[in-house]
């Protein structure tokens, strides 16, 4: 389908969820594999549904996404639920069941290099499934999000997102990726039979389901209790790609040796990984680099600095030295790898650049986006491959309003 004109793209904002156009123009965008930028549903569709719920994978889908993310952890009883945080506080209403009361607490663990204490939650961890069923999701409260659907969805299991996403697969007559974050392993591997077990038994779950292949052997005798569904038949659908992501370097390169599945190597707390030393290591074991969105902005240097993070200046100085911001893409994309920065939010939020904050990017052309539109087309511009987006309808027309420009400067030439 050819779009030639902005008035057609912007209607297509009004329509709503069923007013996705799937662009199907052949132009050359600076990604590595030159195909348009894949837009990534963060936590499904949350700009407009309780995130991570039934509603907002659907409309996640629905909007168009190309990919559509869960976030996992681990019950106490060894179940593999979606929620982005660790603890359920904040986002549900946990604290009002009085049958969970006893069960909030205090915790200190590790996640990607970071040490991490929350205080007076409760924990996915302490929970068994049957548990974590009682509590029902909310909205976040922004002023200029929908609040009416608070309340009325639980918390889903690995196993009933995968089968959502293979239910919109068949019942939309498109694909969609598949790209859950194993969030925190060495919290959810504390206690269990052995260190991975974590990790195999999302392994496990998303082979049942199509969406891997185990290219080394794993520990499935620990994994004997694992019920999982009955396939629905795919009835000539094809189902989308899939990818791994983890913020914990050790699980990233685990799952990749273990799996024939891509991996995302998520990161914002480790200095090294931002030097041609750093992404050569990452390129042992990651096929995706996702940094925080401003290390392509402010830069690497500033961004540690203005967040009072340290780093040893004579391993970075061995390792290369910072990369600047605008090469950052450019020396990804040299090594093989993809990019897949986070996160691009509704154009009602705050984009949360330090650039607008008064930090001076370390970037030569002091690039500070004004707009969302400004924000993406930059983006766009750097070759991103994919992109973490929150307002996934925006996200498309803005797609469509790029692909615009880059066909009419291909055809001048």
């Amino acid at each position: 389908m050819r779009i030639l004109v902005i008035a057609t793209a912007a209607a297509s904002l009004a329509l709503n969820v069923s007013g996705f156009i799937d662009d199907t123009r052949i132009v050359r965008w600076n990604t590595l594999s030159g195909q348009k930028t894949q837009l990534v549903g963060h936590r499904g569709e949350k700009a407009f549904m309780p995130e991570h719920t039934r509603a907002s994978y659907w409309q996640a889908a629905l909007e168009g996404a190309d990919y559509i993310e869960p976030d996992l952890g681990l019950s106490k009883d060894g179940h593999l639920v979606v929620n982005h945080n660790e603890w359920l506080g904040g986002n549900t209403n946990v604290a009002s069941i009085p049958e969970l009361a006893h069960l909030r607490t205090n915790k200190t663990w590790t996640d990607g290099g970071k040490s991490k204490t929350v205080t007076n939650e409760w924990f996915i961890a302490d929970m068994t499934l049957a548990q974590i069923k009682m509590v029902r999701v909310n909205q976040a409260d922004f002023k200029f999000r929908p609040q009416h659907f608070n309340g009325m969805f639980d918390v889903l299991t690995f196993e009933e997102y995968l089968q959502i996403m293979r239910n919109v697969t068949i019942d939309l007559g498109r694909s969609f990726g598949v790209i859950p974050e194993l969030k925190s392993p060495k919290l959810y591997n504390v206690g269990r039979s052995y260190p991975r077990y974590y990790e195999d038994r999302a392994i496990l779950t998303m082979r049942h389901y199509g969406w891997t292949k185990i290219s080394k052997q794993i520990d499935t005798s620990q994994h004997t209790d694992l019920r999982l569904a009955p396939l629905r038949p795919l009835d000539g659908a094809c189902l989308g790609p899939s990818v791994w992501q983890s913020f914990d370097q050790d699980t990233a390169a685990y799952l990749s040796r273990h799996t024939f599945t891509p991996v995302v190597a998520l990161n914002q707390d480790l200095p090294w990984f931002f030097t041609p030393k750093g992404l050569d290591r990452v390129s042992k074991y990651a096929q995706v680099i996702s940094p925080w969105k401003d290390f392509f902005v402010t830069g690497a240097e500033a961004y540690y600095k203005a967040n009072n993070i340290t780093w040893d200046a004579k391993e970075i100085a061995q390792m290369g030295g910072f990369i600047k911001p605008e090469n950052l893409a450019k020396e990804i994309h040299r090594r093989g790898m993809t990019i897949s920065p986070y996160t691009f939010y509704d154009s009602h939020q705050d984009m949360s650049y330090l650039c607008t904050k008064g930090v001076k990017p370390d970037s030569k052309s002091g690039f500070c986006p004004k707009d969302k539109r400004d924000e993406f087309f930059y983006f766009f511009a750097q070759g991103m491959d994919f992109m973490f987006v929150e307002n996934i309808e925006e996200a498309n027309v803005l797609r469509i309003l790029y692909t615009n420009e880059l066909e009419r400067d291909q055809w001048r030439i």
